[in-house]
Parts: C-alpha cells; sequence; structure tokens
C-alpha cells in the first residue's frame, strides 16, 4: 500500500478517514480535504430559521393589516349611507318654504292673508291677526258699484266681479308705500296686494281695462308702472276703455264756463289772479289747501270740477 517516490497516491479505500502512514516519513498527510465542522451547518440552519420566521411574521402582520382593511370598509360604507339618506332630508327641507306658503305661515312682514271680503274692484278686507282689516287699493280706482251717493257706473260690476275671480277663497300678501300713509281718511288701510302667482293685483286690473290709474296726492312706488299699463290698455280698448263711451280720467276736467256763484263766507288768501273770477288752478287738492283755497262743492263751484272727488261726497280739497 506505499507509494513509491514521485508517483501518484494509490486510491483511497472507502470508509478511512485518514491514509495511512508511510513508513520512514512520520505522520500521515491528508490526501482530501476534510469536510467542515457540523456545528456551522447547525448556525446556518439556525438563522435561516429565524430569518425565516421573522419574514413570515412580518408576511402575518401585513397580512392581518390587509385583511384588517376590508373590515373597516363596511364602517366607512355605514357612515356613508347616512349621507345618501341625507339628500332627501335636505330636499325636504328646502321644499319646505313652498309647504309653508301654501299654509299661510310666513314672517309677518310677509305673511299671507286670507281674503274674506271683496268690497268692489278697489275695496277688500283681509283677515290679520284675527280681525278683518278693510284694505283700499294704492294706484287704482275702479267705476263705482256700492257707493251710497252715487249711482253704479259703467263697468263698475265687471271690475267686481273680476276682483272676485282674482281673489275669492285667496290669500294675499301686502306690501305698503311710505308716500301714502297708511290709511285714508276713512281708516281703511292702503296698501298694495300681491297674488300667489307673482302677479301684483292693482296692475293686473290696470292693464286688463277693469280699473284706471289713479294718484291721489303724492306720487306713489308704482306709479310709472300702473300708468304705462293703463295706456296699454286703452291704445287696446280692453275692459271700459272699449265699453264705456264716457271714459274715466285721473285728470280734472276743464270747467265750463258759467258765471261764479256767491260761495259762503269764509277766509280765503287772496287769489295771484285777482282779476278773475275763479281761484288759481293747482294740480292736486293738496297744492290748493297748501295756498289756502278749498274746499269747493258740487253743483256751487266751478273748481269743482277741476279735481277728483275720490269719497263722492260732493266735497274736494277739504281740508
Amino acid at each position: 500500500m506505499s507509494s513509491e517516490p514521485g508517483l501518484p497516491s494509490p486510491v483511497q479505500p472507502s470508509g478511512l478517514p485518514f491514509p495511512p502512514a508511510v513508513p520512514g516519513k512520520g505522520r500521515a498527510r491528508r490526501s482530501f480535504q476534510a469536510p467542515r465542522p457540523l456545528w456551522l451547518w447547525a448556525v446556518g440552519y439556525v438563522l435561516v430559521f429565524f430569518l425565516g420566521v421573522g419574514a413570515g411574521a412580518n408576511d402575518t402582520s401585513t397580512t392581518t393589516t390587509t385583511t384588517a382593511e376590508p373590515d373597516h370598509t363596511p364602517t366607512a360604507a355605514a357612515s356613508t349611507t347616512p349621507t345618501g339618506t341625507s339628500t332627501p332630508t335636505v330636499a325636504a327641507t328646502r321644499s319646505a318654504a313652498p309647504a309653508a306658503a301654501a299654509t299661510g305661515t310666513q314672517t309677518p312682514e310677509g305673511e299671507w292673508l286670507p281674503v274674506v271680503d271683496v268690497v268692489d274692484g278697489d275695496t277688500i278686507k283681509v283677515r290679520r291677526g284675527g280681525e278683518a282689516v278693510t284694505l283700499r287699493l294704492i294706484g287704482m280706482d275702479t267705476p263705482e258699484t256700492v257707493h251710497p251717493n252715487m249711482p253704479v257706473e259703467c263697468y263698475g260690476p265687471e271690475a267686481s266681479r273680476k276682483a272676485h275671480e282674482l281673489l275669492d277663497a285667496a290669500s294675499v300678501r301686502l306690501e305698503f308705500d311710505p308716500s301714502q300713509g297708511r290709511l285714508d281718511k276713512y281708516g281703511r288701510t292702503l296698501a298694495y296686494v300681491w297674488m300667489r302667482d307673482g302677479r301684483l293685483f292693482n296692475e293686473v286690473m290696470i292693464r286688463q281695462g277693469f280699473a284706471e290709474e289713479y294718484t291721489y296726492d303724492a306720487a306713489y312706488k308704482y306709479q310709472a308702472r300702473f300708468r304705462a299699463a293703463e295706456q296699454a290698455a286703452r291704445a287696446a280698448g280692453a275692459g271700459l276703455w272699449g265699453a264705456c263711451s264716457t271714459k274715466p280720467t285721473t285728470k280734472p276736467a276743464e270747467p265750463k264756463p258759467q258765471p261764479k256763484r256767491p260761495k259762503p263766507q269764509e277766509p280765503k288768501k287772496q287769489p295771484k289772479n285777482p282779476g278773475g273770477d275763479l281761484d288759481p288752478r293747482f294740480s292736486t287738492c293738496k297744492e290748493a289747501i297748501a295756498h289756502g283755497y278749498g274746499p269747493y262743492y258740487r253743483g256751487k263751484d266751478p273748481e269743482y270740477d277741476w279735481y277728483r272727488d275720490a269719497d263722492g261726497d260732493g266735497v274736494v280739497c277739504e281740508s
């Protein structure tokens, strides 16, 4: 089994960990590399094991976190569900305003008041605060039908019927005009009347020829608008402008020439035209009164024909 110098070593028999000693050479040398110690492999396996466990733990936590996210999704969906159901609530709130208007529950400044009586074309009664309030409508005048001292005038019944048609069993909203005051001399409340369809009743009556525009003393808020409505009705021959031979007018009629009749002794300022028989003519009774003129009586004073007798009592420009 010994090897000759210069020759390769014989094949190591299987099962022998080390080659046999060569005689005369001292301790035998190893002809191949011995396997590494087993503890290195054990350490390696332990490290791999713990690294794998750590990675698995991370994967588990990631998986847990990932799988936990869907658990919040139903909660979020549940929280958004009321948001979707809140839309009808908003819509219901918005629709509450028309519903409130339909029932007359408005602010005191704009409350809807039920009409309890239509006296004639330009006078109605509404219920407010449990009481019936009589309204004289601003800026319009219809032919008389119920005046105790005047006959029924042309187109008066038609104007009254139209007012009944528009206002019977209706609710209206009132608008006041500081330029006209709150009450007239008969204690009636002066107002504009708005209907639920958004139209101004005063203007509707004028535009359709059931009333004429009427300025009592001072200009009012809708004066230009009402006069334009009357001009349109006149041009179209609508209502009383086509049915009545003598059409009413808000302008004072020209006085008929006649001798001056004696008047009751009343203190008066001297007229600006002392050489004439008649008092100076003014645009309104308010101006005449301010200059110290009036009153004028029907059938007695020619000046009576210059001014409109709004209340039909036979006297104009009374203070």
